[in-house]
């Protein structure tokens, strides 16, 4: 058993989903700008803004806390995060729908083709995450967290 202390993983969570709204926004107010680009762009943007989610809440978890996730808290990350990623979809779907910009025609697509999308984008998602958490990315961010504590923790002594 690890010597770890118990962290919130909500927090990141928070972190995550907040990220991804930002980014979003953004990518939004862009495409308002520069409609033509739109089309061309729209798959390289959804995975830059998931992994800018996931590298920003593992960044902010590496620098709070000086360590990697713990396995279980890996799968705590990876899977609430994916949640709260699909529950955001489904909410931005729902809106655009509501106003009346859904991007494609609702009115004949059955529920069991919704639910068949919503799964797909939750493993793609799930995915992604997995992918985002990992232990790779995370020493390199370590690594730079380390590095820059060594660099603010040397300064009073110049």
């Amino acid at each position: 058993m690890s010597e770890t202390e118990t962290v919130n993983i909500w927090r990141y969570v928070g972190i995550y989903l907040a990220t991804t709204i930002v980014l979003y926004l953004a990518w939004i107010a862009f495409v308002y700008a520069f409609p033509s680009m739109e089309k061309s762009t729209s798959t390289p943007v959804n995975l830059s803004i998931i992994f800018a989610s996931t590298s920003c809440s593992y960044f902010y978890f590496i620098r709070q806390h000086g360590r990697l996730f713990e396995r279980h808290e890996y799968w705590k990350i990876v899977t609430f995060s994916t949640a709260a990623s699909l529950l955001f979809s489904i909410v931005c779907l729902l809106v655009s729908i509501a106003v009346g910009i859904a991007p494609v025609a609702v009115d004949g697509v059955s529920t069991g083709a919704w639910i068949m999308v919503m799964a797909i984008l939750a493993l793609f998602g799930f995915c992604l995450n997995a992918i985002g958490f990992n232990k790779r990315i995370g020493k390199r961010l370590l690594k730079a967290n380390r590095a820059r504590r060594a660099q603010l923790d040397a300064k009073p002594f110049q």
